[in-house]
């Protein structure tokens, strides 16, 4: 071999690092949290590629991507919701206990003999409600919003456990239907579908990123997290007061419909249902690359965050390994995108 030849294989090496160096110094940093969501799921579906297909079945395929949805389309939907409390500073301790209210009062309600479209508006303007309280809490009385969160999830947990201490299984005709409506696409192990739940969890990530990217609201929550409690967005001509109050309603709204979908999920409610889903659907957030100080995030990182929730789940589940994995792969990813995030903040200043 002559010298040429042994040094061009270095010099490409070399050239391909300055390009990638040139290329990361001249990316926003913004968009750096939620690259690192991206890698994550990347070598993520590349390690259960190279473990667990076979010559029949490939690991990445759109039966995967459709279980990941179907599975956790209800997390999808809180974490949406606590994308635009997290961006705005704040925090929502109140949705895990609020899915638990509004699976109990699904079940309650067909019991009373209301129809299906009274059963699902009510089921949703509870959270809603809740979310109001939060935002009214927070805005007019000043109070800090994890105590007022705290609060709610307390009084929320609490009707659960009045409604039942029970699971309620709910058989309502009209429900079940809605519960199993599906498309289904492909044939035998390539089978994959899209349900109610999927579409609905898709619906509003879809209006969450045109709400936060093209509209006058979504500009008022980014500035509501800069850290000036609302300054900036006031002289902007912006309403500060009447966006934190909104947050508040959207993902309280969020968890209404996470709570309907639970419930089409499980076809049943029950008061210790959630326990922890607020924490899971902050993790989904902070993963997806929303800052936890606010005024930076993209709730697309989001959705990104909820898929590598989910396929750390599918990954411990092939492993063979217990349930409990999940929990500590979960806390080093997180702890990572902490750390990440605190470089970058550091960076900033």
């Amino acid at each position: 071999m002559s010298t040429d030849e042994m040094v061009k294989p270095d010099s490409a090496v070399v050239a391909v690092a300055h390009r990638a160096r040139r290329a990361l110094r001249g990316l926003d940093r913004r968009f750096l949290p939620v690259l690192g969501t991206v890698l994550t799921l990347l070598v993520m579906l590349g390690v259960g590629q190279q473990r667990y297909s076979t010559e029949r079945v490939d690991f990445v395929s759109m039966k995967l991507l459709s279980n990941l949805l179907v599975d956790n389309s209800y997390l999808l939907v809180l974490a949406v919701g606590m994308t635009f409390v997290i961006l705005t500073g704040g925090i929502d301790l109140s949705v895990g206990a609020v899915v638990a209210l509004v699976g109990l009062s699904i079940a309650e309600m067909f019991t009373a003999g209301l129809p299906l479209p009274v059963v699902l508006i009510v089921g949703v303007l509870i959270g809603t409600s809740c979310g109001l309280l939060i935002g009214v809490m927070v805005q007019m009385f000043d109070i800090q919003p994890f105590i007022a969160s705290l609060a709610v999830m307390f009084l929320a947990r609490g009707l659960a456990n009045v409604i039942s201490v029970n699971s309620l299984k709910i058989d309502d005709e009209g429900f079940s239907a809605l519960a199993a409506w599906s498309l289904k696409f492909g044939e035998g192990r390539e089978l994959w579908r899209i349900n109610a739940s999927m579409l609905i969890a898709l619906t509003v990530l879809l209006i969450a990123f045109v709400v936060l990217h093209y509209t006058r609201f979504g500009r008022s929550v980014y500035g509501l997290g800069a850290g000036d409690g609302g300054a900036a967005v006031n002289l902007m001509g912006l309403r500060p007061a009447r966006t934190r109050v909104w947050v508040y309603v959207i993902s309280g709204t969020c968890a209404g419909i996470a709570g309907v979908l639970f419930a089409l999920y499980t076809k049943s409610g029950f008061n210790l249902t959630g326990i922890g889903m607020e924490l899971d659907a902050i993790a989904a957030v902070v993963i997806g690359g929303t800052l936890l100080s606010g005024g930076v995030g993209f709730v697309l990182g989001t959705g990104a965050g909820v898929l590598v929730y989910g396929l750390i789940q599918v990954l411990i589940a092939r492993e063979g390994l217990d349930s409990w994995w999940t929990r500590v792969f979960i806390g080093v990813v997180l702890l990572a995108f902490v750390i990440l995030q605190r470089v970058l903040t550091v960076r900033r200043r």
